[in-house]
């Protein structure tokens, strides 16, 4: 075990919202919790852990799931065959670029997963992924970053580099910077101020009910509606290069904003009242990009927000960082 980042104790600031928005939300994300959320959301010192690399010799990474003395971690969402093959992949030494949620989540694959993949190669260290269909936008991205990984559903690895990297500390933010510059260095920066990166379809289902209604009136107030989905990276990190402010609905699409938009923007999520997650601040603020949200009403088919409450919400955005800055 070596630590190769310390732990560290941040400021971080407070979440834009309009006043007692949050006892709009229902429940959280799974995943997560109510604490660990105004946790996210308040102003104040917080604590990232360090991040710490474990050498597992002998491993072996097999339809999705690591093995090794003493236990194995599954990886992969997907379901796995029972028998591995005879014939393996042989590596003298490589890190290991993957876990559950990057392996399951665009949006962690697009920060966590690159960034990992970016400590390989400041280690020196190849890059290991479990076998695959890549994402749809992952091969533009990794032109863009000039990162490569190499794949496999039936690997032994000599020495295996396990890294937590949980952690936001100083060395995972410089790595992230570090993206940034290599993905903003390919932009012409010429889009919009404007934006609203719409959900798609290929992602968990999040049904935004009055979706053209909010369109509507975003495009009366100067808002382009960016598809993500039918663009390139390369396209999408030239409409955020130079957006001050994008609308999202909260999921994997508001990290094409972290990656892209300048430093002092802002990133408002609309959040699901039966789902809230606030994820997304802990990067906008790695980063220095303001993270607001407002939370829509159920609706038996998704969820629905009042388009005044969403107009008052980028009033208030206006209000704070134009106080922050």
């Amino acid at each position: 075990m070596i630590e190769l980042a310390p732990a560290v104790e941040r400021m971080q600031p407070a979440a834009i919202a309009l006043p007692g928005e949050f006892e709009r939300v229902l429940a959280v994300q799974g995943d997560t919790t109510v604490a660990t959320e105004l946790e996210r959301l308040a102003e104040g010192k917080r604590r990232h852990g360090p991040t710490i690399a474990y050498r597992i010799d002998n491993a072996v990474l097999g339809q999705g799931t690591l093995y090794f003395d003493g236990g194995y971690d599954v990886i992969c969402s997907r379901s796995t065959k029972p028998l591995l093959r005879r014939r393996q992949d042989h590596f003298a030494e490589m890190q290991l670029c993957t876990n559950y949620v990057i392996d399951r989540y665009f949006g962690h694959w697009l920060i966590d997963g690159l960034v990992l993949e970016l400590l390989a190669e400041q280690r020196s260290l190849r890059a290991l992924s479990s076998a695959g269909t890549a994402w749809p936008h992952e091969p533009g991205y990794r032109e863009l970053c000039g990162l490569n990984v190499t794949r496999s559903d039936n690997a032994r690895i000599d020495r295996l580099w396990v890294i937590d990297d949980r952690g936001v500390n100083g060395a995972w933010i410089s790595r992230i910077e570090e993206l940034r510059r290599r993905v903003r260095s390919m932009a012409m920066r010429n889009g919009p101020k404007r934006v609203m990166l719409s959900r798609g379809t290929l992602g968990t289902k999040r049904n935004l009910v009055n979706v053209a209604e909010v369109q509507k009136m975003l495009n009366r107030l100067g808002f382009e509606i960016i598809n993500p989905e039918s663009e390139t990276p390369r396209s999408i990190v030239e409409k955020l290069s130079g957006a001050e402010i994008a609308v999202v609905v909260e999921g994997s699409a508001q990290n094409h904003s972290f990656l892209s938009m300048p430093p002092r923007s802002t990133v408002v999520t609309i959040q699901p009242p039966t789902r809230f997650n606030a994820h997304g601040k802990m990067r906008a603020d790695a980063v220095g990009i303001n993270w607001a949200f407002v939370v829509a009403d159920p609706d038996p088919d998704g969820f629905h927000l009042p388009v005044e409450r969403l107009t008052r919400t980028l009033d208030e955005v206006e209000r704070v960082t134009g106080a922050r800055s």
